[in-house]
């Protein structure tokens, strides 16, 4: 009953209104929900933009592990960049059913190159999951189980607490920085073609920096599906 009440004086406080059409009441009305579709980005390689193919282009893969990636929507949409902030900051949960429900409108335009085995995630801190009260990565994870009929594993934890990406400059991201920051859990067994998930796609540091601990333990294929890809 306290939570009940609770929530009422919060929605008084700081009513919520559509991020689409401003309409009072809720995060994103049913209205808007019902027409929003968001545009996939074009086929490109995730780290440098060459478009015509979703796969890490030939001069990429040179120097970074991941295999290629599948996003669902451009990090430039007004639209998803106001959902995600009030999902990850303001823990507005409303929003996961939004997401889900447009990733199952937008199921048959996603495509893979292979079968994979399982979808696991790019985690968080525990610190920082702590604070937030959940991992996006992992719900995004438990969507792609959901959506493509696979199990979702946990492979991986973060052995250090890093700058959130969003909040550094695009010129200082590197792919390789972040290879330091995550392990294998032990006594797990890595699948050959995975499937791994997160939010956002910005230089792909992180990214990579799991894909390549996964393919150093066996893995032969490591695919991204990402909500938005920046850039």
């Amino acid at each position: 009953m306290e939570s009940r009440f609770g929530h009422l004086a919060i929605e008084a406080l700081f009513p919520r209104f559509c991020v689409s059409c401003k309409r009072e009441g809720f995060l994103m009305c049913q209205t808007c929900l019902d027409y929003w579709t968001p545009v996939s980005p074009q086929a490109s390689c995730a780290f440098c933009g060459e478009r015509g193919s979703s796969w890490t282009c030939d001069t990429c893969r040179k120097d970074v592990y991941l295999d290629g990636l599948t996003p669902f929507v451009s990090y430039g949409n007004p639209l998803f960049r106001e959902l995600l902030f009030s999902w990850k900051y303001h823990a507005d949960s409303s929003v996961q059913e939004i997401f889900l429900r447009s990733l199952r409108r937008a199921l048959p335009s996603f495509s893979f190159p292979v079968s994979f085995s399982c979808a696991t995630y790019v985690p968080l801190h525990r610190s920082r999951e702590r604070f937030r009260g959940f991992d996006q990565a992992f719900k995004v994870a438990q969507w792609a189980g959901e959506l493509f009929d696979l199990p979702v594993e946990t492979l991986a934890y973060r052995t250090q607490r890093t700058v959130a990406q969003a909040r550094t400059k695009q010129e200082e991201r590197h792919v390789g920085e972040m290879d330091h920051v995550f392990r294998l859990i032990d006594g797990i067994h890595v699948p050959e073609q995975i499937l791994l998930c997160d939010d956002v796609f910005t230089s792909g540091s992180t990214m990579d920096a799991v894909a390549r601990l996964l393919k150093q333990q066996g893995a032969k294929t490591v695919w991204g599906f990402v909500l938005a890809k920046g850039g």
